[in-house]
């Protein structure tokens, strides 16, 4: 039979190594702060919704919080104002001195809107007119809608059994076939355009031109019973795919054509860094649009467009057909046309904010000496004890004191708090060593072995 062995601890080897173990502590406290940096770093990022970028400050409770600039960016979308002006038979019958207007009375509004200011001009008309219309009218009126930095006519369409040849006022805005992925079957579409008294006058070349009021398309029609939903943005002609009037028009005002566009039918369409979200139908929605009625009376008496509409003033108009009385279509295109046009506004703001976005308050670990000295004594017992306890209970106790403190750890930074953790974990691995030592001492190191 083996000998039975007995310890015996020694008090002054407790007090040795209670000594031992407590400069330990003093020496380390407050010189691992770049550790303890990294570990509360690393358990914020993991347990809380820290930024990729953030960086804690580690403060003591009454250290001021380092802050610095930071400057951010609010990308807002400016839309310009649509005056819409509605030429139907009620107010056109107060401005004008004779009805059904002519070529001649068109040209005489466009030219009092440029009088005005306006910039950007729209017009959705039959451009049907009773009675033989002059070469000479019909080519002043194209040098007048010319003479806009930006305007377009509506060109109304049907679909016939026979198709026309698209007209080529049309074919140089087609957006190519390589820019255009999706089923285009939701698009409205026509073969052949509706006669009217203006395109056959050669300077309506000149004429920018855009499919608009299409027959048997009630989305070119009607108004969407969706007040949010516009008109739509593209339609098929022959099979090419042509931006309709407010969407030709707005390209013009930012400097873009056919070519500067993107589409991904039923999804999203792309032009001067904008994207938009786009139904099979090709309608986006108005979130930003801005429109005014304008009346007709003030627009021929040469009516200060800027005044109510800002710089580069942009207006729509619009003629009923014929016992046709829309004034919500008026509104959808000008809308349309407004959201369309607009441009990114970009808001500088400056702020401060804590150096490394996040800022931890220190939790002492010992804050006074009351805390301190039950400290000593709870050392002092455990020094005491350790010894009698078994091996395998003595190291799962030991292996549990750096896990309570990453535990301790991941609650404490959670509630934006920190603790100098680094210091007690290498406390820890002195008093391990400690232990292991006196395992393989052979006289132990808390006092002799008796067998």
């Amino acid at each position: 039979m083996h000998p039975t062995t007995t310890k015996h601890v020694s008090f002054l080897a407790v007090i040795f190594w209670l000594a031992v173990l407590t400069g330990v502590w003093f020496a380390l406290d407050g010189r691992l702060r770049q550790y303890d940096q990294w570990l509360f770093n690393r358990l914020g990022h993991a347990l809380c919704p820290w930024a990729g970028e953030d960086f804690p400050q580690l403060l003591a409770p009454e250290e001021a919080v380092k802050m610095e600039p930071v400057v951010s960016e609010t990308r807002l979308r400016e839309c310009p104002v649509v005056g819409m002006v509605e030429l139907n038979e009620q107010a056109c019958a107060a401005a004008f001195a004779a009805l059904p207007l002519g070529a001649q009375d068109f040209a005489v509004l466009l030219n009092k809107l440029q009088q005005g200011g306006a910039t950007t001009v729209g017009l959705s008309a039959p451009l049907v007119w009773q009675g033989e219309q002059g070469d000479m009218v019909r080519e002043m009126l194209c040098r007048v809608l010319g003479g806009f930095p930006h305007s377009a006519v509506g060109l109304r369409g049907r679909t016939a059994a026979q198709p026309d040849f698209t007209p080529a006022m049309l074919r140089n805005s087609s957006i190519p076939p390589e820019n255009i992925t999706g089923d285009p079957s939701g698009l409205p579409a026509a073969n052949r355009p509706q006669p009217n008294g203006l395109t056959e006058t050669p300077d309506a070349l000149a004429v920018v031109w855009a499919p608009d009021w299409l027959e048997g398309e009630p989305h070119t029609q009607n108004p969407s019973a969706i007040d949010s939903i516009s008109f739509p943005l593209l339609m098929r002609w022959n099979g090419e795919t042509i931006p309709t009037l407010p969407f030709r028009l707005a390209l013009a005002r930012l400097g873009l054509d056919g070519k500067d566009v993107k589409v991904k039918l039923g999804q999203e369409i792309s032009y001067g860094g904008f994207t938009l979200p786009i139904d099979a139908n090709s309608r986006t929605r108005l979130t930003d649009a801005k429109v005014l009625s304008l009346p007709l009376a003030d627009v021929v008496s040469g009516a200060d467009l800027t005044t109510r509409l800002g710089k580069r003033p942009c207006i729509m108009l619009e003629q009923p057909a014929a016992g046709q009385h829309t004034p919500l279509r008026l509104e959808r295109l000008a809308r349309t046309l407004s959201q369309l046009a607009g441009t990114e506004k970009v808001i500088t703001h400056t702020s401060e904010r804590p150096v490394g976005g996040r800022v931890l308050r220190q939790q002492p670990v010992l804050p006074g000496w009351q805390s301190r000295s039950l400290a000593c004594v709870c050392l002092l017992i455990f020094l005491w004890v350790m010894p009698f306890v078994p091996g395998f209970l003595r190291w799962l106790i030991l292996l549990g004191l750096p896990c309570a403190v990453v535990w301790a750890a991941a609650g404490q930074v959670q509630q934006g708090y920190w603790f100098a953790a680094a210091p007690l974990l290498a406390w820890w691995l002195v008093l391990a060593l400690v232990f292991l030592l006196h395992r393989t001492h052979e006289k132990g190191l808390f006092g002799k072995r008796r067998h």
